[in-house]
This record gives C-alpha cells, structure tokens and sequence, in this order.
C-alpha cells in the first residue's frame, strides 16, 4: 500500500519518468502499426481502400494514440486515461459491428486484405482490446500518483526529449498522410465513403466519391438493427400488431390462385388441456399437441395420455414450440420458433435426474436422445426470419418462414440433414402469383410431407398450398372456410386434413 504521508523522492520521479516513456511508447504504436501499416503499406503499395467503418476505426485508435501524447506533454490527467477508454470502448463496438458482418462467413472469405491470415476487421478488434489491457496495465504499474504530479516541477508542461520528439513527428506523419487519403479517396465532406470501397488509385479517374450512406442515417437508433425482429404470432402470444400483420382469413384473396376448397367433414374437442395449443401432429397414429414449452401425447378421446414440459434455456436455447416430427423408430423432434430442436422419447422409466436440465415436468415419462438432445439449424436465407411449422421426409427436416415485422415478401424453405442438423438447401418457391402479390404474405403454421410434396397451411387466408421440393414449385392451393381464425398445425391421412382451431381438431376434405 502507498503511503502518501511520505515525500515523493527521487525514486518515485524515476519511475513518473518510465511511465510517461510507456505511454509515449502505446500512443507511437497504437497509430504507428495499425494506423501506418493500413494508410502506407495497405493503402499505397497494395491499393486497399477503407470503407466507411475502417476509416472509423482507423480515427478511433489516431484519437487514443493522440490523446496518450497529450499526457506525454501535459502530464497524467485523469480525462486523459478516460478519453482513451471511452475511445476504445467506441472502437470496440464499431469493430464488432465491422467483425459480425464476415464472422461466421467460411473458412478464407473476409474483407478487405488480410495479415497473417486475419482480414483488418478482427485486427481491430485486437488493438482497441489490447488498448484495454495494455493501458489498464500501465495504470495499475504506474507509480504513486503525486509522483506524476511532482515529475512536472511546477510546469504547465514536461519538456520533449529526442524520443518524444520522433514520437510525436511520426504520429503527426502518419495522421496527416491518413487525412490524405481519405480527402483523395473519399472526398471532402458530405462525402463519406462505401460500404464496399473501390481499390485505391492515384489516376482520378478511377476514384469516385458517394455520400449515399448518410440516407437512413437519422431513420431512428435500434441496437439490434436487423435482428429486431418480433416474435410470431402464437396461439397463447398473438403479435399480429407488433408484427404489423392484418388477417384476412378469405381465401378467395389470397397471393395465389386455388384449385378448389376443403370443406369441414368432423370437428372434436382436445379435452383435459387448459392452455392454448399451437401446433399439431399424428406421428406412428398418436397426436402430439404443444404449447409455448409444454407438449401433450394424446389419448384416442383426445384426453392427454402424457404430459412434460422443457426448459427453454439449458444449452442451445429451444424457444416456443412450432413443431413436432418422428425422429427414428421411436423419438420426436421438437420444433422451436428459432430453428432449434430437442430430441425426445417417451420412457415410462425415465431417469427424473438425467432429464432434471432438459425438463421441467414430465423427467420421469420422457427423455432426451442423443446425449443433451439439442441442436441449432443454422440457415442462410432465412437466418432473419422465425418460423412456425417443421416436417420431415425421415432423412431431412423442413422448416418454412413466417413475415415479421421486417420482411413480408419473403419466403424461405430450409431444409437439414437430420444426421447432423446441417443445412442443406434452401429454396423460395416459385408459384402463379396475382399481380403485385408474394408468398411472403403466407403465414404458414403448419406443415406435412408426402411423396416429394410439402403441405403447409396458412393462418393468413386461410389455405393450404403444395410445394413439389423436385421443382421448388407451388403447384396447387386449397382455401379452407373462413370461420376459422387461428389456424394451427396439419395433419394429413390420403385426401383428410386435420388441422387445429382454438382447442378443437378440424378435419376437411376436398
């Protein structure tokens, strides 16, 4: 511990003196290697041209290197080490948004040039943490603190030394070269730059400046920027004014033409089973039932036989149940909202404790398969997008998307290979549309395969359309009665239908 009741003595101002020399040392470094090497080496000799949030960055990590000389000259100020850690704390948000745009992209691809392997985005993110520690670390090595203090002798600043000097001419340098370039590359404001640059060239007639990035800009703050996207419409959660969504369950006017309707044949109530139920399916003759976690195997009377709920955040998150599928000759994939799936089995000697992380009722009449049971399908075109309705052809698994509040037009299959819940394809169906209409404005809740063919059911219109998976094609549509307002799962036995509305299960015939 540092006792302050002591006078400050020549050793304490060798070591002031250290500790500037340090710092002069990380703000010469800070601008010298990231800064010079990405202004004179990428940019001059290999043509590289920042886009609009390398140029942030690159003025992030100027800022901290100038700031630490300003402490080299004027002596340590607590808002000098506070400018540096507010800079870095900017730079590290800019670099993640930079790095989460080409992070999960494959092995090799990137952007922009890369050193050692790693493109300039993740050596951003680099620096400003190194920032991080190495000041930090100073700070926690610097000497006592009226030592910095008493080291200037009364001066309103510390006197350059050679090294100093060299210091702060090769920031000024590379500060002003980085201030050329970007007056050459990007221009002068309003000019800002692109997204995705053009090669840097000293001919001006290969330079072209934009200030098409300050479109949108002042549109509204949203941390979550695309993935803002609200929850779907569930039975038990209706979100249609969140989602902006206005249903029309009149198939007559839905996106696409029908071959014909489905009429009502039977309808029976599920009984014993008080919440609202959002999805169904008859897997090896047993309808199977859920409800946001919790999920029912049902007697023939439809009373339940077995009832067990999971919890939604034990390793890969499983959201709100949308699906159930057979999985081997005796297991059930669960389906959540988010692409995600627990395997389960129906074992009337279940062990409570190894299905204590998995469930939160039923441990002792279901069980997890294949070690945790879950997984995460990871999609491309439909990475932004929830679904509500799974299938399955035995050998893959099928999910299609449902419009947010986001996006209304598009519409997306994915399908995974079940051995390892790999995506496999994707496809956006083709289909006879009326003028100005798109499948994106289906809001499929449920859905069966057959013989090559996807049915889904639509809340939104109320219809059921056939995709051929061969020819990506949607090659028929039924509309079903308009009475029925929350359309929910399917069910499909030859030319029967069954599908859930409220708590009761329809069944339609053509």
């Amino acid at each position: 511990m540092t006792d302050y009741t002591q006078p400050v003595n020549e050793g304490d101002i060798k070591k002031a003196k250290t500790f500037y020399d340090i710092i002069c040392w990380g703000g010469l470094l800070i601008v010298l290697l990231p800064v010079g090497i990405a202004n004179l080496i990428l940019g001059y000799l290999l043509g590289d041209s920042p886009c609009t949030l390398c140029w942030g960055q690159r003025q992030q990590m100027a800022y901290i290197g100038v700031v630490a000389l300003f402490m080299v000259r004027y002596g340590f100020k607590p808002k000098y080490l506070a400018t540096m850690l507010v800079m870095a704390a900017v730079g590290l948000y800019s670099s993640f948004r930079h790095l989460g745009n080409h992070a999960a992209r494959d092995v090799g691809q990137g952007f922009g040039l890369d050193i050692f392997g790693i493109h300039t985005q993740m050596w951003a993110e680099i620096v400003f943490w190194c920032v991080v520690m190495l000041f930090g670390l100073a700070t926690f090595l610097a000497p006592r603190f009226d030592a910095l203090i008493a080291e200037m002798r009364g001066r309103p600043w510390r006197p350059l030394t050679t090294f100093y000097k060299i210091a702060f001419g090769i920031v000024a340098f590379i500060i002003a070269s980085n201030s050329f370039q970007a007056a050459w590359s990007t221009g002068l404001p309003p000019n800002w730059g692109q997204g995705d640059p053009w090669r840097f060239s000293w001919d001006r007639k290969y330079i072209t400046y934009s200030a098409d990035s300050w479109e949108g800009m002042w549109a509204g703050i949203n941390f979550l920027g695309r993935r803002d996207v609200k929850d779907p419409d569930l039975a038990y959660k209706p979100n249609a004014k969140k989602l902006g969504i206005t249903w029309n369950h009149n198939a007559a006017e839905a996106p696409i033409a029908l071959n014909g309707s489905l009429t009502v044949s039977n309808t029976r109530e599920i009984k014993g089973i008080d919440a609202k139920l959002n999805t169904l399916q008859k897997i090896r003759g047993e309808y199977v039932v859920t409800s946001k976690y919790d999920f029912w195997f049902l007697n023939d009377d439809l009373t339940p036989s077995i009832h067990a709920a999971m919890d939604p955040w034990f390793s890969a998150n499983v959201l709100d149940l949308v699906g159930v599928t057979p999985y081997g000759e005796d297991a059930y994939v669960l389906m959540g909202m988010n692409k995600s799936i627990l395997r389960v089995r129906k074992n009337p000697e279940a062990d409570d404790v190894q299905g204590w992380a998995n469930f939160t009722a039923g441990r002792d009449q279901v069980e997890a398969v294949g070690g945790k049971g879950r997984a995460r399908i990871d999609t491309t075109r439909a990475k932004m997008f929830y679904v509500h309705s799974s299938a399955t052809d035995g050998k893959y698994i099928f999910t299609a998307t449902v419009p947010d509040n986001k996006d209304k037009k598009t519409f997306v299959i994915s399908k995974a290979l079940m051995a390892d819940w790999t995506l496999s394809g994707e496809f956006k169906p083709a289909a006879a549309l009326k003028d100005g209409r798109s499948l994106g404005e289906l809001y499929v809740t449920g859905m069966v395969y057959e013989d090559s063919k996807l049915y889904a059911v639509s809340k939104n219109f109320n219809v059921l359309v056939v995709i051929d998976i061969a020819t990506e094609t949607v090659t028929e549509a039924w509309g079903l009665p308009a009475d029925f307002t929350d359309i929910r799962g399917l069910v499909k036995t030859g030319d029967t239908f069954e599908i859930l509305d409220g708590n009761r299960i329809v069944t339609l015939t053509k």
